[in-house]
């Protein structure tokens, strides 16, 4: 299998507290990726969460906070733990050398850097971490719809959970239902079954138009849809956008179906984060107002607060 790198879609942050080293850095980076930097420790911690670049470039002696300050914060934080650390230091004693490993950065070089060595070694870097994560990505997607998969969801639903309760911000998620699906399946077949799903995930793709978004499928004929700094009132305006593609596209049902298109049932749910709420609670409360929506007739988004849902029993199909 050949793994090529992709450096146009690479993200680079370098962190120095003196500029005229960012711009000369820069420069022999030019081309490698896209460049991000910072000046000093605590931006740089927050840019690479925001950015998650595929690289660091990170000096050592910085006032306020160090290097090995940043790169302790980094390792600590679940977001950014993986992200290659490459040290920028003018010392060069043995024992300084290990300390950098032991703060788990992945390799250093000694100022002042030639820009040709920075260069190549940034791109291997970058062409390993992208080689990584294109093997890891294939046990997390799913293969009928090329969607992720459960598993991914888990994993991306931990980050962004502490990455909201981090920034105080909300996280919405989408639970979202193919209508009577087995009545479509036990009519069509389980090959058209399948075509429906492929074409159900191409329009919820195409649905989305932020990159930070997340859609997963979760069962059979289930989707998940998580949306990062989203409240409930704007989660409810992509259920609803969603239901227009769907009905858009009058995909014919099973003669025995209730309606006559396909359609969804989709329950929403958003909170902020906090130590009294988990993931776990989000995902429920979602999956409690797809109930309701599936009671209230189908072909709707549901959206309500925990009191309402706690109320409300589940239904079956």
């Amino acid at each position: 299998m050949t793994l090529s790198s992709d450096f146009n879609s690479a993200t680079i942050l370098i962190v120095d507290d003196d500029p005229s080293f960012i711009m000369a850095t820069s420069k022999a980076l030019l081309g490698v990726g896209r460049i991000v930097f910072a000046t000093s420790g605590c931006s740089a911690l927050k840019l690479a969460e925001s950015e998650m670049p595929d690289i660091i470039l990170l000096d050592i002696e910085m006032p306020g906070m160090s290097g090995f300050e940043v790169c302790r914060e980094l390792k600590a934080n679940e977001v950014t733990a993986n992200i290659p650390i490459l040290f920028i230091t003018s010392h060069n004693e043995a024992d300084f050398e290990q300390k950098i490993f032991d703060y788990g950065a992945t390799d250093f070089m000694h100022k002042p850097v030639n820009p040709r060595i920075v260069a190549v070694r940034t791109k291997a870097h970058i062409a390993h971490k992208q080689a990584i994560d294109r093997l890891q990505s294939l046990t997390f997607i799913d293969s009928i719809t090329g969607l992720y998969n459960p598993r991914a969801l888990d994993e991306k639903l931990a980050v962004e959970w502490l990455r909201a309760k981090r920034n105080k911000l909300s996280l919405a998620l989408l639970m979202l239902e193919i209508d009577e699906f087995k009545p479509y399946v036990n009519h069509f077949g389980h090959t058209q079954g399948d075509d429906c799903i492929k074409k159900i995930a191409s329009i919820l793709h195409g649905s989305i138009r932020r990159t930070a978004d997340f859609i997963a499928r979760y069962t059979e004929h289930q989707f998940v849809i998580l949306l990062p700094d989203t409240d409930l009132i704007g989660a409810n305006q992509i259920g609803e956008n969603i239901l227009k593609n769907i009905a858009n596209h009058a995909f014919p049902h099973a003669p025995s179906a209730e309606r006559e298109m396909v359609t969804l049932s989709i329950g929403c749910y958003a909170l902020l984060p906090s130590i009294e709420n988990s993931p776990e609670l989000l995902l429920a409360s979602a999956d409690k107002a797809l109930s309701v929506a599936k009671k209230n007739g189908r072909g709707c988004v549901y959206s309500a607060k925990l009191s309402e849902l706690q109320s409300k029993g589940r239904t079956t199909e």
